[in-house]
């Protein structure tokens, strides 16, 4: 199978860091462009070998080359530059959270199955095989029943002037940029979204929250989470069942030589831990390039993408209302209809 040619929108500092270099690293996959509207897509071409450089977005989606791109936009970008994408009839790897509404995932959805192409939320999180081991664990039932679980991921925000991250008209705040993951892994080890969330947050100087503690009520089973741009950085899981526990020590960014812990605790004083190292952006590029190739042109993990985006939602009203809220499934076929009449 011939390598994917993949073109990269905009040198932010995550595909620079994280994302080419994986590149790099992959078995079927290969950058052919980047673009930049502000000139800098040449220099990063030639220090990471990248054969084109294009001035503009919409230049790169025009090449005939390039068949997947990677969206690295600020979050209140994403919806206008996946529809450009699948316009173009490109296969779409976009920056989480995939959308901020609805009414955009209604959007992208009907663009990308009009046009015949593949889209994913890019939760590189989810490719580490420290998840695997999670989900042998769980399945197999080696601590009971889950009772409750915790994620949380913190970090110290650069305050740089123009920070994205600090802007409501981008979709900022820490629900969108690290909340997600935590809401996202919640959902991934129980299978489903909670009935209803809970959440406060506080933003002292900021138009957006920059810390928020909530919790999601799984009908039996109670998440917790904390996340924000003002600690020390950490980003773990524990997970707590009847006969024992799991925890994470670095669940949703380990750097790609740096090993991941799994340690299981059990209830009667046994306890075994897993060192896993592996480069997650390398795997989730290697995976969507074998979408790229298969027959199938579909929403990748498209339960989880509507599963976090309806969780989100609820959060955001719960931290404007100061009252738990009802998750409400997000379901874009019926969003559409309802929009038409």
């Amino acid at each position: 199978m011939s390598a994917v040619r993949w073109g990269i929108l905009t040198t932010a500092r995550i595909a620079q860091d994280r994302f080419l270099p994986a590149m790099r690293k992959a078995r079927n996959a290969s950058v052919f462009g980047i673009s930049s509207p502000n000139g800098r897509a040449a220099e990063v071409a030639e220090r990471f070998g990248i054969p084109e450089s294009f001035t503009s977005h919409e230049d790169l989606l025009a090449d005939p080359n390039v068949e997947a791109v990677y969206l690295p936009f600020p979050n209140g970008l994403h919806a206008e530059w996946i529809v450009a994408a699948a316009e173009a009839g490109k296969d779409i790897l976009c920056e989480k959270p995939l959308v901020g509404t609805a009414e955009d995932y209604a959007r992208v959805v009907e663009a990308c199955e009009r046009n015949s192409v593949s889209l994913m939320e890019a939760f590189m999180y989810r490719f580490h095989p420290q998840h695997q081991k999670v989900r042998e664990f769980v399945d197999a039932g080696r601590i009971g029943r889950i009772v409750s679980m915790h994620a949380r991921f913190h970090f110290v925000m650069d305050r740089s002037p123009g920070e994205v991250r600090l802007q409501t008209g981008l979709e900022g705040g820490a629900v969108n940029d690290v909340g997600c993951y935590a809401i996202d892994i919640m959902n991934m080890v129980m299978g489903r979204a909670p009935i209803s969330v809970f959440a406060k947050g506080t933003s002292p100087s900021d138009p957006v929250e920059t810390s928020v503690a909530g919790i999601l009520d799984y009908d039996g089973v109670i998440g917790t989470f904390d996340c924000g741009f003002e600690g020390p950085a950490t980003h773990t899981l524990q997970i707590i069942g009847t006969e024992g526990t799991i925890t994470l020590d670095k669940a949703f960014d380990p750097n790609p030589d740096e090993a991941a812990r799994v340690t299981v605790a059990l209830r009667d004083g046994r306890s075994e831990a897993f060192d896993i190292t592996e480069d997650q952006f390398k795997v989730e590029i290697e995976r969507f390039s074998t979408w790229v190739r298969s027959a199938d042109h579909e929403v990748v993990h498209r339960e989880l993408t509507e599963q976090n985006l309806a969780v989100r939602l609820a959060v955001h009203e719960s931290l404007a209302s100061g009252l738990p809220r009802t998750v409400t499934p997000v379901h874009p076929v019926e969003h559409r209809l309802l929009q038409e009449q």
